[in-house]
């Protein structure tokens, strides 16, 4: 008989059903695309047949574009301002790597590396669950929670939500296992891949302060080994600013471009949140998932997982910060301990669990359909 640890267990047990889970979400979501397609786009709406074609939408051709031309200021001539500058390396270089590799078409390889991140990325929550001590059972309900999420479409789509995805749980779970170098280097990775990754500074602080204190944050010659990781997690975000200032002058051409191609700037939270739940379009619905967010996050604190806590209200916030409303379904989805503590509340709970499962896998259908039919909710 196999052992309870050994590498048959691992497989059947948790590698088998998160595969599963994945791979049947993500089935059902294209043929959501496809039945939306055929039966509810316009006439004239130019939507692909190809299956893989629901899979690029929105900033898929700005991904593709850094993969096949490199980086430009060219701008896009139907968005003035818009340069491929805006979207961080890292995505593109795996995807550029991969197409090179295989002698694979950019968009396919794409498709590739964001699934095979996603799947490294459900097994390594499983794995931070388990660290954190939640059992068997909820870390499973967390990975099956993530792959219904609305918009997780997102995963799986040539983005790189699950590159970032991997890298945060990589970095957090080394971190707490005081691998620090490894953590270190997924975090530099982290901020290169989007620029809101350098606010794993504000976990990697909080949990050096909880595991040292306050004095031993103050005086890191005493232990230095454990600020590793504080110190290459912005290293990411330096290159490539140090590559924009050698390439175009401009160090700041990312953030530059989206403001003047996206009109992403930042104003006071409680401003935007105001804004967005006066609003009577879609901005009142990002506003109310903000709000969701929020209440979220009380589970982690409730857990005892303060630096889990810390992070994600501050990237909340970093949110709810942001002018333009647009993605805030998709910045949530890599919120990872929000999921981790609502499935560890859910799961002793089996009618509230399949109640809230099945609520999330509808509402992820309509995105699905919005994605597909370009609806600007689904940016």
């Amino acid at each position: 008989m196999p052992q309870p640890g050994s590498t048959y267990l691992q497989v059947r047990e948790v590698l088998l059903p998160i595969a599963a889970m994945l791979l049947v979400s993500r089935a059902v979501l294209l043929l959501v695309g496809v039945l939306t397609a055929t039966q509810l786009a316009p006439p004239t709406a130019a939507i692909g047949h190809d299956l893989l074609s629901y899979l690029c939408r929105f900033d898929c051709g700005w991904y593709l574009s850094v993969v096949q031309h490199g980086y430009s200021t060219l701008e896009n001539t139907d968005q003035p301002g818009a340069t491929n500058l805006g979207f961080y390396p890292v995505f593109p270089l795996l995807v550029r790597g991969l197409s090179s590799l295989l002698s694979a078409d950019p968009f396919h390889s794409a498709i590739v590396v964001s699934n095979l991140c996603f799947y490294a990325a459900l097994i390594y929550i499983y794995r931070y669950a388990r660290l954190l001590g939640v059992d068997h059972h909820a870390a499973l309900l967390c990975t099956g929670l993530i792959c219904v999420l609305p918009q997780s479409i997102a995963f799986s789509a040539a983005y790189s939500e699950s590159t970032f995805l991997l890298l945060l749980v990589v970095a957090m779970f080394h971190l707490r296992r005081e691998n620090y170098l490894v953590a270190g280097i997924a975090a530099a990775l982290l901020s290169a891949t989007r620029a809101n990754g350098v606010f794993f500074l504000v976990f990697a602080v909080a949990w050096l302060i909880r595991s040292v204190g306050l004095r031993g944050l103050l005086t890191p010659w005493r232990a230095p080994e454990k600020i590793v990781p504080i110190v290459l997690a912005p290293m990411g975000l330096l290159v490539f600013w140090g590559y924009c200032f050698a390439t175009t002058g401009d160090a700041f051409a990312g953030p530059s471009s989206m403001y003047h191609g996206w009109g992403w700037y930042f104003s006071p939270p409680w401003e935007a949140l105001t804004a967005m739940l006066r609003s009577d379009n879609v901005a009142f619905f990002f506003g109310l998932v903000s709000l969701g967010l929020l209440v979220c996050s009380l589970l982690l604190w409730r857990q005892g997982w303060y630096e889990e806590f810390a992070f994600c209200v501050a990237l909340i916030v970093l949110m709810m910060s942001g002018a333009v409303i647009g993605s805030l379904f998709r910045y949530g989805l890599v919120l990872f301990p929000l999921w981790i503590a609502l499935a560890r509340a859910l799961a002793p709970r089996p009618v509230l669990s399949a109640l809230t499962f099945s609520t999330l896998a509808l509402l992820n259908a309509m995105m699905m359909s919005a994605w597909t039919l370009q609806n600007l909710i689904a940016i």
